[in-house]
Parts: structure tokens; sequence; C-alpha cells
């Protein structure tokens, strides 16, 4: 692809839009969060996308334009790692938390599979403002991150560390499914990305693995990135889940959804998307009604709608839970059942799984209550 075509396409995303303004120019390393991590790196499509659709202060704009009072306000206060997957790391990258019940010979109360996620990269194509793993994606270089976690060493997985994580997920009984996340792990080499899919895909076809789903951002980020390589990559898998991140309805150009379709009919992916719930930006019934809408009428499913986790720089994005749960309610009966499959969740911090919200304001919630874990550990609604 020419550097002629790339610009091509950014000047027709300006045209389009009717935005005579140049292209923001990101600052880098200078916004970076205090403890480091989250640079404010944008590619020219994404410059010209942010531009075109409001500029810092749009919808696509408060997800990428670095705002450092805001994002260094609880610096002191927030959690770093919410979900816990540095604790839970068992390989260079792989976080088990979500164990196989394989070793309990008694297999009480049944049966069950595990499944890991197995961070290979800690940059991305563009960073968001929000990212849950700000705690060491986009550390610059070999800059050192907060723990002692693998990609808080290294930039990438090396091949030693990634043969090293091949042999435990071959070798771990019960393990049967794999989320390949980073950062995001299609901004990492085509050459290695290619053996790594095709190492995942032969566990498949020896029947170790069943499902393997890559989370990626990059067909939003920057989709004149991913070349041929890319898909013959993914195509390695047996039935490939792609688990694309998408919060606005902005977000879907024709470019972003030429790479979705690919994913689909190249790859034979079956195409998921993950919302997170930003204040500002979608935290409205109309917006995420043409978001989920517009997922479904590309023949892509409309999977989870996160609540913003609690880390420190991105607290301002917050929706606090009775408005977001307002929003939900209002939201979910207009929704036609190809694009409710979408479901709200909460991602408990320092919790266990992902915790449903009330569908359409069928249920009570309980506010003095709040809601439980998958274990049974209480969680405060405020």
């Amino acid at each position: 692809m020419s550097i002629h075509y790339i610009y091509d396409t950014v000047l027709s995303i300006m045209k389009i839009k009717n935005v005579q303004n140049e292209p923001l120019k990101p600052r880098g390393s200078a916004v970076m969060l205090p403890h480091g991590g989250l640079p404010e790196i944008f590619p020219p499509y994404l410059a010209a996308l942010i531009t075109s659709t409001g500029g810092p202060t749009g919808p696509i704009g408060l997800q990428f334009v670095s705002r450092p009072n805001l994002e260094k306000k609880h610096f002191k206060d927030g959690l770093k790692d919410p979900l816990l997957e540095d604790h839970n790391e068992v390989a260079p990258g792989l976080v088990y938390k979500y164990q196989s019940n394989a070793k309990n010979k008694t297999k009480k109360p049944f049966a069950y599979n595990g499944r890991a996620l197995w961070t290979i990269t800690r940059h991305c194509a563009a960073y968001c403002r929000f990212c849950t793993r700000g705690r060491e994606v986009g550390i610059l270089g070999m800059q050192k991150g907060v723990s002692n976690a693998a990609l808080s060493n290294t930039p990438h997985l090396d091949m030693k560390q990634i043969d090293e994580t091949l042999r435990f997920i071959e070798k771990a009984p019960g393990l049967n499914e794999i989320i390949l996340s980073g950062g995001d792990p299609m901004t990492i080499n085509p050459t290695t990305l290619h053996y790594v899919l095709g190492r995942l895909g032969a566990l498949q076809k020896k029947g170790k693995l069943k499902i393997v789903r890559i989370g990626t951002r990059t067909p939003v980020h920057n989709p004149l990135l991913l070349r041929d390589e890319h898909f013959k990559a993914i195509a390695q898998l047996v039935n490939p889940r792609l688990m694309i991140h998408v919060n606005h309805p902005l977000e879907l150009t024709p470019q972003t959804k030429a790479v979705l379709r690919r994913f689909r009919q190249e790859c034979l992916a079956t195409v998921m998307t993950q919302t997170v719930f930003l204040k500002g930006v979608n935290d409205n019934v109309q917006t995420l009604y043409d978001l989920f809408s517009d997922i479904a009428a590309e023949g892509v499913v409309p999977y989870y709608m996160y609540q913003n986790d609690a880390v420190y720089w991105a607290q301002h994005f917050t929706v606090p839970m009775k408005r977001a749960i307002k929003i939900w309610s209002l939201l979910r009966p207009k929704l036609s059942g190809v694009a409710a499959t979408v479901r709200f969740v909460i991602d408990t911090p320092l919790g266990y799984g992902k915790v449903p919200l009330p569908e359409g304001d069928a249920w009570t919630v309980a506010w003095d209550k709040g809601y439980k874990d998958f274990r049974g550990k209480r969680f405060s609604l405020e």
C-alpha cells in the first residue's frame, strides 16, 4: 500500500466531512500518564477522523486526545490493575484468571474448561485515554512498567517468551480458549503474528484449543495498517473470532467497514464488538442505538458494552451507575433482536466475572444491596 494512497484516503475523509483544518499533530510522550504509559499517538488516518468529527472535544477526539489535568487528578488513589491481571500471569503475557477445574478429580459442581488472556505487546496504533491496561500499554522502548508482569519489562514478547507461553498452553489441562490481546496484536511484526496464530491454529486442529479470539482496535485506529499478510495470518485459525473495540458510530468509516468485511469473507471469522460506556462520548440513548444498529447492519455481532474500569487516569469518563442503567433501560427495548445481542456488563474491579446489568428495566435493582460477582463477592452500585 503506497503512502500516496494513505494520504489520499485521509484527505477523502476530511473532504467528505467538509473539514478545512489541518489534522491534529499528536504530542507523544509529552502528555504520558504520571507513571508512564499512554502517550498521545495517532496516525494520519485517525488524526483526520478526529479533526473531521469535532476535533479534540468531539466524540472521537475525547477518546484519543490527552487531557493531562483530568488524567493525573486521581494519580495517588486510583487502581492500576483492577482486573488483577498481573496477579494471575502464569507464563509470559498469559493471564489465566478463569481456570479449568480439570485438576479437581471430584469435578464439583461440574466439569468446566478454562480460558486465558494472552497479551503479547504493549503497543497500539493509537492510545485510548481510558485504556484499562494503561499501567503498561504505551510505555516507551525498554522503559520498565509498574509491575513484574512480562510486558512491564519489554515492549513485545520475544520468540523465546512466545514459545514458553505456547508450551504452557499446550500442557495446561483443561485450558481450551485463548484471547489474544495487548496492546494490540495487529501491530506486531506480521511474521511474528503469522507464527503465533499458526501455532494456535495447529493446537486447534489437534483438539487442544477450541476457541481463539483476537482483541483489536486497529480497524478503528488505522484500518490502512492491515495488509494481506494480516488476513492470511488470521485465516490459519479454525473459526476465528475478532473482537473489535468500537465506541461511536462515526468510527464506522468506509475503510473500517471494508476491513471488517475482509475478516468475515477472507478469514471466515465471526466478528464481534466491544464498547466502553464513556461520559461525553456515547452516554446517550440515540448514539448507542445508532452504534449497535449500524454494527448489526454490517453483519457484525454487538457483544459487550462495558462500564468503564476503575483506573485513575479514566475516572472522568465514568458514567454514574444509576444514569448508566437508566440509559440502558431506555435503549434495550428499542434494539432489534440482531442488535440486542449486546450485553451491558461490569468487569468487576478486584472481583471475578463480567456481571450483566438489567435489560430493559426487566429486573429491580437493589441499590442498597448492590450486586455480586460470580464468586459471591458483593459490590456497591455507587
